[in-house]
């Protein structure tokens, strides 16, 4: 590829679960301008494809008093004809129906592939003929890049193309002529010795499947399933604050067990549980009695209800015909905190909680957007000002704490009522949430580093491997 300014280039970097692009690159770590889901959904017309989920709103009202609807519309006003017609209208937010045409690092699918590449190039929209730098994946062959090549030339006149490694391209921008690469994507996990900006073929671990993000999240449901956790809860709580694997010789909260090393002093362990120092009177500071989420906490305030044991299934409940009798539990529960608020009677010193890093506690919340709930909502034809009732006494997010905590927190009616943003409910979960690596994953990672460097041939250059060893990719997000 000839040179090219920084501003000129687009960079494309498709995966299995995201797709990233940048018009230019003043940087290498610059946050990418477009983020989709590597997915697109079958158009009307066959063998096209939209990017997002098309829905039929309304359809054309039935006839009325036993007419006939041909006959019916025949009776309509000129003016009124345009309220008979379909609506359609396009949910962001539903993956229903939707084509993946990459899975474990391979494309499965070139039709769709190529209808997402140019939805995200027709997101970019450059205002000229830009050259272009498509990140592969390295389970691509030779020959895929070839059609790969061919397709971006014919389709988008570029003035020139090229193609990098995933594995190069991340040993270049972190300035490291020689490291082991392991990315941990959805579904998989490829591991590359880089060494002098050469990807080493022999012994390269491509599309090691079982070891992506999707590994988390299912050995996280096999433990909360039986207190009703869905697959979309798993996913969420993996990527909230609370999710994290624990260091080698830390137990789990509760169990009783003695640490082989204090966690504060432990810098690994101090940097994922956010203690604010360490030594012993830093861990003295913090105390050893595990309590449950308090006021003073980093993962939400004790909203000091009893709840039953599992997840309340609250879309169940709004699709039942009792969401009234929920609506007014819970807005009763908000005016009983506002009052509590308004007498401004001080804690007791004795009773308030002691703030304690996340691996010490054996419970906390995190907040979950329910979208079950929402469509529940959407389905039973509200009004604007019931709908946004409705989602207000309903979401638990940042906005609700502001209105119990007297601020400014009022939302727009006519907003809430088109279904912008999302209703959060805040979750307790026990340490379950520190055993996501409890399926072996781990050890299958370690064990394809081991066998990556192993195969180095130039023995003198296995340590400095071991040495620079960067994990990327989406899946490898999880905290510790």
């Amino acid at each position: 590829m000839p040179p090219f300014k920084d501003d000129q280039i687009i960079i494309i970097a498709p995966g299995s679960e995201t797709t990233v692009a940048q018009l230019g690159l003043p940087e290498s770590f610059t946050p990418a301008r477009v983020r989709v889901r590597s997915r697109m959904f079958p158009a009307e017309k066959e063998g096209e494809y939209e990017p997002y989920k098309i829905r039929r709103k309304q359809d054309k009202p039935a006839a009325t008093n036993g007419e006939p609807q041909d006959s019916a519309q025949e009776e309509k006003k000129p003016d009124e004809g345009e309220d008979d017609e379909i609506v359609w209208e396009e949910d962001r937010v539903s993956e229903e129906g939707a084509v993946w045409p990459i899975q474990e690092g391979r494309i499965v699918d070139w039709p769709c592939f190529f209808a997402l590449i140019t939805h995200v190039y027709n997101t970019l929209n450059p205002p000229f003929h830009t050259a272009i730098l498509l990140v592969t994946q390295p389970a691509w062959t030779p020959r895929e890049h070839e059609k790969l090549t061919q397709f971006f030339f014919e389709k988008f006149k570029t003035p020139a193309f090229g193609l990098i490694d995933a594995a190069l391209a991340t040993s270049w921008a972190y300035g490291q002529h020689t490291a082991t690469i392991v990315d941990v994507g959805k579904d998989k996990a490829d591991v590359t010795a880089v060494s002098a900006f050469i990807p080493h073929t022999q012994g390269r671990v491509i599309a090691l499947a079982g070891c992506g993000g999707e590994a988390f999240t299912q050995a996280l449901q096999l433990k909360l399933k039986s207190k009703g956790f869905n697959r979309d809860m798993c996913e969420q709580l993996k990527r909230s604050p609370i999710c994290e694997i624990l260091p080698a010789g830390v137990p789990l909260p509760g169990s009783g067990e003695a640490p082989e090393q204090d966690p504060i002093t432990n810098p690994a362990a101090a940097a994922s549980t956010g203690a604010v120092a360490s030594g012993p009177a830093a861990a003295a500071s913090i105390g050893n009695v595990p309590r449950g989420p308090g006021v003073d906490t980093e993962v939400g305030e004790d909203a000091g209800i009893d709840e039953n044991e599992g997840v309340l299934d609250v879309a169940s409940i709004v699709a039942g015909g009792k969401m009234n009798e929920y609506l007014a539990k819970k807005e009763k529960e908000k005016q009983d905190k506002v009052n509590a608020k308004k007498k401004g009677a001080p804690v007791p010193e004795a009773n308030k909680p002691i703030r304690l890093p996340n691996s010490r506690r054996e419970k906390a919340t995190f907040l979950y957007e329910d979208h079950a709930l929402l469509d529940n909502l959407k389905n039973m034809n509200l009004n604007t000002q019931d709908m946004a009732d409705a989602k207000s006494a309903l979401d638990e997010g940042p906005s609700r704490k502001a209105q119990e905590n007297g601020e400014n927190g009022e939302s727009n009616p006519a907003t809430e009522a088109k279904g912008v943003g999302s209703i959060r409910r805040e979750i307790e979960v026990g340490t379950e949430r520190f055993m996501a690596g409890s399926d072996g994953t781990l050890e299958k990672l370690a064990d394809a580093v081991h066998r990556t460097i192993s195969a180095v041939d130039e023995v003198k250059e296995r340590s400095e491997l071991w040495d620079n060893l960067i994990i990327c990719g989406n899946g490898s997000k999880l905290r510790g």
